[in-house]
């Protein structure tokens, strides 16, 4: 009797591998058989997906072809402002850095080159140079009639303005400002159809942002001096007087090297030359990329119609 009894209780401890598999997650078999199927259907519409890839990098190299050529004309800057101006100066301030903070007058040179970057981006800078140069309807071709010399769209709402043309340079990094921590040197790019005008550009900008802050601190000297002269004609004391004396003597020097020194913000080290390559569209990429994205959604879209057929093979079955 107790022989038997250790037998059931022995049948009844075993456990079935199939529940400890399905417990445990643990089907191989199964999982084969769906891998080696989901292959069967991927060999199976072959055809169909390869089609699908081919066609899209055929149509992406075809849009890309009508992409225009983008070419960059970079110049490397060196820092002037600073530091740098400082230095030129600093035989002349001598010990009047204390008279002139009483007296409410900064002897300063130029600002800092992240300053000096932060004027070149700026809308009122980017502004006079899109005016000045005339470049709204070269940046924004497309909504110009070149014969009429007008704009396509009658309202004025829907003509290009300012505001988009710094959104273009800016924002949309046409012009791209970057500084090197390292080094301390500054790329300056532009990036554009036409190479010839991409340098220009390049050219102009370095001109144009050393022109901008020199004169900024020939009038800021102006100022300066007026200030200081108006003291002077007040005071009677004669310590006070000779201390604006050299004060003075110190912010005339200043501004005459300001209207001396053409490279006022920045040196150029390598100036822009037309580049002889593109830089975008990479078309090879972009056929590549697209080929391999619909290839990728031509399978899903095939498991997926698999799963729908298999669906209703089974609906039809249990019915």
């Amino acid at each position: 009797m107790s022989e038997n009894t250790d037998k059931t209780n022995q049948k009844n401890m075993q456990v079935d591998p199939r529940m400890m598999q399905a417990m445990y997650g643990m089907m191989p078999e199964e999982d084969e058989i769906d891998l080696l199927e989901y292959w069967h259907v991927i060999w199976k519409k072959r055809k169909l997906i390869l089609g699908a890839s081919f066609m899209a990098a055929v149509l992406a190299a075809g849009i890309s072809l009508m992409m225009p050529n983008i070419y960059r004309a970079e110049a490397l800057l060196a820092p002037v402002g600073g530091e740098e101006s400082k230095g030129g100066l600093s035989s002349v301030l001598g010990g009047l850095g204390g008279i002139a903070s009483l007296a409410g007058v900064s002897l300063g040179g130029g600002g800092s080159v992240e300053q000096n970057i932060a004027v070149l981006k700026s809308r009122e800078f980017i502004w006079g140079f899109v005016k000045d140069e005339k470049l709204m309807p070269i940046l924004f071709e497309d909504d110009w009639d070149s014969e009429a010399k007008l704009w396509l769209a009658e309202d004025e709402e829907d003509q290009p303005s300012l505001w988009d043309a710094w959104r273009l340079l800016i924002e949309d990094e046409m012009l791209n400002i970057n500084l090197d921590k390292d080094s301390g040197l500054v790329h300056l790019s532009v990036d554009w159809e036409d190479p010839e005008l991409a340098a220009s550009w390049v050219k102009k900008l370095v001109h144009r942002v050393n022109t901008y802050l020199r004169e900024q601190a020939i009038q800021q000297s102006k100022r300066k001096l007026q200030y200081l002269n108006d003291e002077l004609s007040k005071t009677k004391i004669a310590e006070n007087r000779q201390a604006l004396f050299e004060l003075i003597s110190t912010e005339q020097k200043q501004a005459m090297l300001a209207n001396t020194q053409q490279d006022f913000a920045f040196r150029v080290i390598d100036p822009a030359v037309e580049p002889d390559k593109k830089i975008k569209p990479k078309r090879s990429i972009i056929a590549i990329v697209s080929a391999f994205v619909v290839g990728f959604l031509a399978v899903v879209f095939v498991f997926i119609q698999e799963g729908l057929r298999k669906r209703k093979e089974e609906d039809v079955v249990d019915e």
